[in-house]
């Protein structure tokens, strides 16, 4: 197995941005990544969105008012929530800002909480009221449908994360890219097996992909070159894509797998 593989499989996305990736929903019905990217010095938030299946952008580095205070709650009906925070001290959230698929605000609300998104809608709650009220509102416009309501069931959502592997003919194989570093992360999807770890190759840490098939490697690549400590939670495969974060966590990439 040599350090690069003349086959690899070509991105369905492919996207770089200018700040740190810290947070990505899927909407998987829609076919939706939805990106919150940060920038510490500027203090300031972005989000976009993307077609994971075709790999269009919908909107890129859009902002809101107060952009830090700000963060990317869930990807879902079509369109990007975002929420704030009851205050900077705690981690509970308040307010609702809807984007649609252009990036621009298609409503937005302050006295309410997303909690769940069901096929209906979105479920609310007011939290400023101790116990807590659910409301259902219209995803599209923000406007209450129902109050009170109860027993309603989240959208399903089939996310597949790797687990660890000490199975000796992989290890065997990684051991001829550089010593082995920390855990690997293995996960068999549509009979291809998806594999990371971390590896030192003449002293140098870096975090490598391997997906194989029948046992030989379709592609291999380098996440993370010459960093100081392990990245967890390597990659996760939704709608049989799977997802990573790569160079310095200023790119995601998307495979189909």
């Amino acid at each position: 197995m040599s350090s690069t593989t003349k086959y690899t499989l070509k991105p369905a996305l492919q996207a770089n941005f200018k700040g740190i990736i810290w947070k990505v929903e899927t909407d998987p019905v829609n076919r939706i990544i939805a990106v919150e990217t940060r920038n510490p010095e500027s203090r300031t938030a972005s989000y976009s969105a993307f077609n994971f299946e075709t790999g269009a952008s919908l909107f890129e580095d859009v902002t809101v008012q107060d952009s830090w205070h700000w963060g990317l709650d869930r990807a879902c009906h079509n369109f990007v929530y975002l929420h704030s925070y009851v205050n900077e001290k705690t981690p509970e959230h308040k307010a609702i800002i809807a984007l649609d698929t252009s990036g621009n605000i298609a409503w937005q609300i302050y006295n309410r909480t997303l909690d769940s998104a069901i096929a209906d809608g979105l479920v609310v709650y007011n939290p400023s009221v101790q116990q807590k009220q659910y409301e259902l509102l219209n995803p599209a416009s923000g406007k209450t449908e129902a109050s009170n309501i109860s027993g309603f069931v989240s959208v399903e959502r089939n996310i597949y994360f790797p687990e660890t592997t000490s199975d000796s003919s992989l290890l065997g194989r990684i051991e001829e890219i550089g010593t082995l570093v920390g855990p690997v992360s293995y996960l068999v999807h549509n009979g291809k097996e998806c594999v990371s770890f971390h590896a030192a190759k003449d002293s140098i840490l870096s975090q490598y992909l391997l997906i194989l098939s029948n046992g030989n490697v379709i592609h291999e690549e380098i996440l993370e070159h010459n960093i100081q400590k392990l990245n967890p939670e390597p990659f996760y495969i939704e709608q049989d894509h799977l997802f990573c974060i790569r160079n310095n966590k200023a790119e995601i990439v998307a495979y189909l797998v």
